[in-house]
């Protein structure tokens, strides 16, 4: 039989702010506890502590600021496409557009290369399309890198 961590974990306040701010996020929290319940199943408690609880309960930024700087981060790593996806929900679920996502994957470019930036656009494409988001309308262009 598989342990639930949830139910071990009942009144450890880290793992309980953790797991709330994935509620709050959209995400129903299953998948972060079953994915690996039946291999590793303390993982779960540690992102739900520690990511959730510790990382995401600190102050200057906003939940929408911190899900850019994770998407940009797991796109730098690269071989992150199960990361990004979930946390590309999140970012949704927590107020950031598709064209915010594009923007910052695309400023990315110059640091991160084309692989890594063609490999984040299609996985956030293929969750836009799940979501019912497509087609991203295009950014601006801006009025001096218009006239080059």
């Amino acid at each position: 039989m598989t342990r639930d961590i949830r139910d071990e974990q009942r009144g450890n306040p880290r793992f309980e702010r953790g797991h709330a701010k994935l509620l709050e996020l959209g995400d129903s929290g299953d998948a972060i506890f079953t994915a690996l319940a039946d291999v590793a199943p303390d993982m779960g408690r540690y992102v739900a502590e520690f990511v959730f609880g510790d990382l995401y309960g600190r102050g200057g930024l906003d939940d929408r600021q911190r899900q850019l700087v994770t998407l940009s981060l797991l796109t730098a790593l690269g071989d992150t496409e199960r990361q990004f996806a979930f946390h590309l929900n999140l970012a949704l679920n927590a107020g950031v557009t598709p064209q915010e996502v594009v923007d910052a994957l695309v400023h990315g470019l110059a640091f991160v290369g084309f692989p890594r930036t063609f490999n984040s656009l299609s996985t956030a494409k293929r969750v836009f399309a799940e979501r019912g988001l497509l087609p991203v309308a295009p950014a601006p262009v801006a009025e001096a890198a218009a006239a080059g």
